[in-house]
């Protein structure tokens, strides 16, 4: 590939925003589709990247669309935008620009693998292990400076379902490895999987209203993530999925371990990982934006249905999945404790 490669992101959320920042800064030629408010504060503002108060990136300006270019002028084109809204978005980019142009899909979850393909003659898929959010509390920098707070989870992981296009997954790799950890993967559907897992606790997370770092959250909120992470695990061996061992999650064989040891003797270590998890995107459709549009079928909803195909018996993430799908309806919505859900996720396992 030669520099500067045209790179357009449709999507302008934490990951659109972030990742055009980074790739601008790496020298290639980005594009960032943004429309209304939002296009005009990344117009007038720079983006600057943290991690625990560590710069990652300095001020970087990105430049802003508000409608897409013609094919000719986009090598590829990142589509950031989530599965509940990616069926709307690939019509209007085929609209504009047609089925050819290489497509590279960053939404959790597998349906993406549905739905691009019908609309794309070439797409490649990546699993972003890191989230990102920006501060509640503003300071006088945030008059220029759009300043994003990241957790680095694991590696970036490219892959590619079509053996032709693996060597253009594995040149993308080369792409975003010049600003952050990426790797390509030719188990790529066990990865997207295991992370499906990870990501139930963003569930978790927005039905108790981000208050996972209050300490008395910590140990209701150890129980009911170990209770679902254990029914994730079953049900990917269960649908035949093997392990994998880059990405957030410890490895099946800590992870049964953590539900048969005290809770007392792995909390130290649950504490760490707690103090990582930042705002989700789900957290921000439901708790910031009030939308009542989540993932919560594409991630939850996805495992609940290859549990039942394989007849597995999951309670805790059943009990969860009914829980957030009445309470992300609800305007306004109204949190609960994690002593609640955990009350609520036990009681529903004994069929109270």
């Amino acid at each position: 590939m030669q520099k500067p490669f045209k790179i357009t992101i449709f999507g302008a959320g934490a990951l659109g925003t972030t990742l055009a920042a980074w790739l601008t800064d790496a020298g290639h030629d980005v594009s960032l589709l943004a429309r209304g408010e939002n296009a005009q504060q990344l117009k007038q503002k720079s983006v600057r990247i943290l991690k625990d108060n560590k710069r990652l990136l300095n001020d970087t300006q990105v430049r802003v669309i508000e409608a897409l270019g013609a094919a000719e002028d986009i090598d590829l084109l990142i589509i950031t935008v989530k599965n509940f809204h990616l069926e709307a978005c690939c019509r209007d980019i085929v609209d504009a620009i047609g089925r050819n142009t290489l497509v590279l899909g960053l939404q959790n979850g597998v349906e993406n693998q549905t739905i691009l393909p019908r609309y794309f003659s070439r797409v490649v898929y990546a699993i972003i292990n890191y989230n990102a959010w920006q501060p509640a509390q503003t300071d006088e920098l945030d008059e220029r400076t759009l300043n994003w707070h990241v957790n680095l989870n694991g590696p970036i992981l490219l892959g590619a379902l079509s053996p032709e296009l693996s060597p253009v997954a594995k040149n993308l790799t080369t792409l975003f490895s010049s600003f952050i950890n990426c790797e390509y993967s030719q188990s790529f559907q066990d990865h997207a999987h295991a992370k499906l897992v990870n990501n139930l606790a963003n569930s978790v997370t927005t039905i108790i209203g981000n208050s996972h770092r209050d300490e008395s959250a910590l140990t209701p909120l150890q129980a009911v993530l170990i209770q679902l992470t254990n029914e994730g695990i079953n049900i990917l061996q269960a649908a035949g999925i093997k392990e994998t061992r880059a990405g957030p999650l410890p490895s099946w064989k800590v992870i049964r371990l953590s539900k048969l040891l005290p809770a007392i003797l792995t909390r130290p270590i649950f504490k760490r990982k707690v103090g990582l998890i930042g705002s989700t995107s789900m957290a921000r459709d439901i708790i910031a934006r009030g939308t009542g549009e989540s993932e919560l079928d594409s991630i939850n909803g996805y495992l609940l249905k290859l549990a039942d195909k394989h007849g597995l018996d999951v309670p805790y993430s059943r009990g969860l999945y009914q829980l957030c799908k009445q309470r992300f309806s609800e305007e306004p919505f109204r949190p609960m404790t994690a002593n609640e859900l955990r009350t609520f996720l036990d009681g529903y396992a004994l069929g109270g």
